[in-house]
């Protein structure tokens, strides 16, 4: 019986970019002595002459396609395939094939990291083992899988240890571009084995670390590498791509590694030029507010600001044990505004997740002073860090962050009472008010459920009449099949109570010439009185390559901002009765009931507060 397991079809690429059939045979793989090595060999089935002799070169791009097919370019133009009969036939010749590629390869990584080997004779394999991983993405997923599997089962990380170790910069950054194709491919790989390895050597040595040692001393002024380093660790520390298991997770196992082994790593320039051995002239700066080292802080921040998103409590414990935020805001005094507006990122990311671990921290160490010194040392100039501070204040009041807004009310009005361009201090100041007025009044707890359960209480009567409407509701009032529903008033929250009712209480204290005072400490930090001396540039280039996230609140001004309809602090008119008039064609408009008028006669009662109130809304919605 025939061997049909080899039995193949021999093609060769015409210049017309069409396969030619060459003719069948069966296919061996032998050492031949011409050719110096084991090669493929294609006998015919009719005749037994060679239909193909081909050494089997790991220099070679071979391709596995269809379960059945081999496909490789021998020489420029030339390219050839084998179809086989049977799936074990062609893998059978595709273990071969590997085989020799593992042979090749043991022995690269073996002379690459040899001392002995000659510095371009290690140039040259490097850079032959870069263009080897860059070709690899042209391959289908599956060859390129058993691409990468090989080059790890085969030693790839631990050279590329050695290799990045060494002081030849050119070796070096082919290195890196190797690194950052196995990071791409296969983070959880290169995860594993730096973890593994930590468990043998000291955390110096360690592959993640010389990385992040590459990424620090960076010798281009552009830091072009630095920006690369840092991509692929940010990979290597998203969450996002750790897989989990059913006893353990990669994100676990990991992150407490790498604030373990390597945290101390990525930090220590940022502590370094933050420390507070330097003599202050006045105001704490940066030890080294060089350019390049200006650049270098900003991409550490960029990547602590992603680990304070996504690591929850490892980098909440870093930062309070550490005390990194303290040192981060002394870069709040760069002479680099790029810096000072990274820093205040990376506390308003901080102050964006709300947490009050984060704000009992914030306030017991009087972090927000850094921020005022800014502030007010940037005077009247509409720029970046200007826009920047003011919408992290805004998030707080927006937000109702209480214990912000009591510590910045309480320790910093005296600097902000002036601020009257914008008018988010003015509503930080309103906010504590309300704080207070219910600490001094418990029995706002009390009316705060009358108020609900009555005065926005809907009435039974109104239920029953939308009741009729949606019942005698005809055929032709419906859109596609289906009726258009009325609206339904929900009732108000407790925030928009406590808002009017704080209005209401105002208005009686004016009333009874009893405004009370806000007690506010003579100094920002009720220590001793700051000078404002720093500046800030505002060159173009900083503000192009900078942006300020604003992740739920909007800037002063637009729509959410102190003054505009909707929000915080201002009473906002409902319309509890809007109509919806179909037809055939659609919804051609809205209708106003007659209750509207009682609520505008309630405006014009109080008129005396206008200034306060934002102008009346009328809020509509239709379910569907």
């Amino acid at each position: 019986m025939a061997d049909t397991r080899r039995r193949v079809k021999v093609y060769t690429l015409n210049e017309d970019r069409q396969w030619d059939d060459r003719g069948t045979g069966h296919v061996s793989s032998s050492y031949v002595e011409r050719l110096k090595g084991m090669s493929l060999l294609v006998r015919a089935e009719s005749d037994g002459s060679l239909l193909l002799e081909s050494k089997i070169n790991p220099n070679t791009a071979y391709q596995k396609q269809q379960d059945t097919l081999i496909v490789w370019s021998e020489a420029e133009n030339y390219d050839l395939a084998l179809s086989f009969q049977e799936k074990a036939g062609c893998d059978e010749i595709w273990e071969k094939i590997c085989q020799e590629d593992e042979k090749f390869l043991t022995e690269l990584f073996a002379q690459l990291t040899d001392d002995a080997t000659d510095d371009d004779k290690r140039q040259e394999l490097v850079n032959f083992l870069k263009e080897f991983c860059a070709f690899s993405q042209t391959l289908q997923p599956q060859n390129r899988d058993s691409f990468f599997k090989t080059l790890s089962n085969m030693g790839i990380l631990p050279a590329l240890e050695v290799i990045l170790g060494m002081d030849d910069i050119q070796v070096r950054s082919a290195a890196t571009d190797i690194f950052s194709y196995l990071v791409e491919y296969n983070p959880s790989m290169v995860r594993e084995f730096v973890m593994q390895e930590a468990q043998q050597n000291d955390d110096d040595i360690l592959l993640i670390n010389l990385i992040i040692e590459h990424m620090i001393c960076d010798p281009d002024p552009e830091l072009g590498g630095a920006v690369q380093l840092m991509g692929l660790l940010r990979t290597l520390v998203d969450p996002e791509n750790m897989l989990a298991t059913a006893n353990k997770t990669e994100k676990t196992e990991f992150l407490s590694f790498f604030y373990k082994h390597c945290m101390h790593v990525l930090t220590a320039p940022l502590l370094a030029n933050t420390t507070e051995e330097k003599p202050s002239k006045g105001e704490p700066s940066p030890y080294n507010d060089d350019f390049q080292t200006a650049q270098l802080l900003a991409l550490i921040l960029e990547l602590l600001t992603f680990c304070v998103e996504h690591h929850t409590y490892h980098i909440k414990n870093y930062i309070i044990n550490k005390d990194i935020l303290r040192r981060v805001l002394v870069l709040m005094g760069s002479k680099h505004a790029f810096v000072a507006l990274c820093a205040l990122r990376f506390m308003r990311k901080i102050i964006g997740l709300k947490d009050e671990f984060y704000n009992r921290y914030i306030m017991k160490a009087f972090l927000f002073e850094a921020v005022m010194k800014a502030f007010l040392n940037n005077g009247s100039r509409y720029n970046l860090l200007n826009s920047a501070i003011i919408e992290m204040f805004e998030f707080i009041r927006v937000e109702d962050i209480k214990s912000l807004t009591a510590h910045v009310i309480e320790n910093y009005w005296k600097a902000l009472e002036d601020v009257d361009y914008v008018q988010t201090f003015k509503g930080l100041k309103l906010r504590y008010e309300q704080q207070r007025e219910r600490q001094d009044n418990p029995k706002l707890d009390s009316m705060r459920s009358i108020l609900r359960n009555n005065r926005y209480r809907r009435d039974a009567r109104t239920l029953e009449e939308e009741e009729e409407m949606w019942f005698n509701t005809d055929e032709d009032e419906m859109e596609d099949g289906e009726p258009v529903l009325l609206p339904t008033d929900k009732s108000k929250n407790d925030d928009e109570i406590m808002d009017h009712f704080g209005k209401f209480m105002e208005r009686k204290k004016l009333k009874d010439g009893d405004e009370k005072e806000v007690l506010t400490k003579s100094t920002l930090s009720g220590r001793q009185s700051p000078s404002f001396k720093l500046s800030f540039s505002s060159s173009g280039s900083s503000k192009s390559s900078l942006t300020c996230h604003s992740a739920s609140s909007n800037a002063p001004g637009s729509p959410g901002s102190p003054g505009s309809p909707g929000s915080p602090g201002t009473i906002v008119k409902s319309t509890p009765h809007v109509a919806a008039i179909t037809t055939k064609g659609g919804l051609i408009g809205l209708v106003d009931y007659p209750d509207d008028d009682e609520e505008e006669e309630e405006e014009e009662e109080d008129g005396d507060e206008k200034e306060q109130l934002a102008p009346l809304t009328k809020k509509s919605r239709l379910g569907s």
